[in-house]
């Protein structure tokens, strides 16, 4: 018989109800073209710098000398935390370039995050990932953490993250569950034409690996990666040759992540993914009305497609989330072209549309066990 956890049923209803308000205001806003009460999630880049030089990855470019002011302080990241907890916000998502690079700063944001009661979540390369940064990570109370793990396979890996890589994310997935059995791990992949051949073969490999979730996004050449030039990518970006073999492979990957217990990507988001280097899928995006995020400048945009002409330096994240300047933003989200199927804003906001919010209610019942599963310590 099915035990059933009412300690765990307990919490996922909370959250239910601790957001199901919240999410109601968001999407009413965006239908009234208003700026939302409630934000319900911030993203924080606490660095643009990077150890890797991954080569889809355009981050890099974003760390071009056009702005020499000093990367945000703790007590400044602590402030954009108080902002977000006055705008009823129940996740941070800290992420960079590598966030790691800045302990000084990060442990203790995800300590002040948590003491507010907004449950965290970190992206990393796992390079980083030894056993001290592991109990220290433990110690801080981060909910969540999510590392970036290409193919099964190492040299696949490897060519596209840089040698040695691949051991090293391993090995700090396996720390992370051995030494810090509390907190929720995830792997990200991004499917490349190099590494989309046998991706299905990820989900094995996450499940031996012992993890809660396992994610995939198609490579994008906008986002945080826009200011990468084109050439740059080499042999990675879809060519019109390889559509329908990428069909194949996701069907593959779809079947793979239906028959798995791992918190995984929609089934909804993968079967449009070839549909990216077709017919773009269109969707009504909601960047700027459930999230927003803060560059290592203090900058605030919708998304990271979009410049922020705002910075929390010279005004409070709840004044610059109603002000009639990121309003001005929201409206470029309104009638945004850009090509975009990435696990932050397309699987939000396809959450987010009326009939999905029913017809999902099982895959966000997974996600909050994922993100704001209570800590047993």
């Amino acid at each position: 018989m099915l035990k059933l956890d009412y300690r765990d049923v307990s919490s996922r209803l909370r959250q239910i109800a601790r957001n199901g308000y919240r999410l109601s205001d968001v999407i009413a806003c965006r239908l009234l073209r208003r700026p939302p009460r409630y934000l319900p999630a911030v993203v924080l880049f606490i660095t643009y710098r990077c150890n890797l030089r991954c080569k889809m990855c355009g981050v890099c470019e974003l760390n071009a000398p056009v702005d020499d002011s000093p990367e945000l302080s703790l007590e400044e990241c602590k402030a954009v935390v108080r902002s977000a907890v006055k705008l009823g916000a129940t996740l941070l998502v800290i992420s960079g370039g590598e966030a790691l690079l800045r302990p000084d700063v990060l442990f203790e944001t995800i300590r002040y995050a948590g003491d507010s009661a907004i449950a965290v979540h970190l992206c990393t390369n796992g390079v980083f990932l030894d056993a001290d940064n592991v109990h220290r990570l433990a110690a801080s109370g981060v909910n969540t953490v999510s590392i970036s793990i290409e193919s099964p396979i190492r040299e696949i890996h490897d060519a596209l993250r840089g040698v040695g890589s691949f051991d090293s994310a391993v090995e700090g997935v396996k720390l992370l569950r051995a030494l810090a059995p509390s907190v929720q791990v995830g792997i990200s992949s991004v499917i490349t034409a190099k590494n989309f051949r046998g991706m299905s073969g990820m989900v094995a490999f996450a499940e031996s690996l012992g993890v809660h979730q396992v994610k995939f996004a198609p490579i994008h050449t906008n986002l945080l990666h826009r200011r990468k030039h084109f050439d740059s990518y080499g042999e990675l970006i879809f060519g019109t040759e390889d559509l329908e073999e990428l069909d194949s492979e996701v069907k593959k990957l779809a079947e793979a992540t239906a028959q798995s217990k791992l918190r995984t990507s929609s089934p909804m988001f993968l079967s449009k993914i070839t549909r990216l280097y077709r017919n773009p899928p269109s969707f009504p995006c909601y960047a700027g009305y459930a999230v927003c995020v803060v560059n290592p400048k203090g900058k605030v945009a919708p998304c990271s497609d979009l410049d922020g002409v705002q910075s929390i330096r010279d005004m409070p994240l709840e004044e610059i989330w109603r002000s009639k300047e990121f309003q001005a933003l929201r409206a470029k989200v309104r009638h945004c072209q850009s090509a975009c199927w990435d696990t932050l804003n397309a699987e939000m906001s396809l959450r987010l549309r009326p009939r999905s919010i029913v017809a999902d209610i099982g895959q966000t019942w997974k996600d909050i066990a994922f993100y704001f599963k209570e800590d047993d310590r």
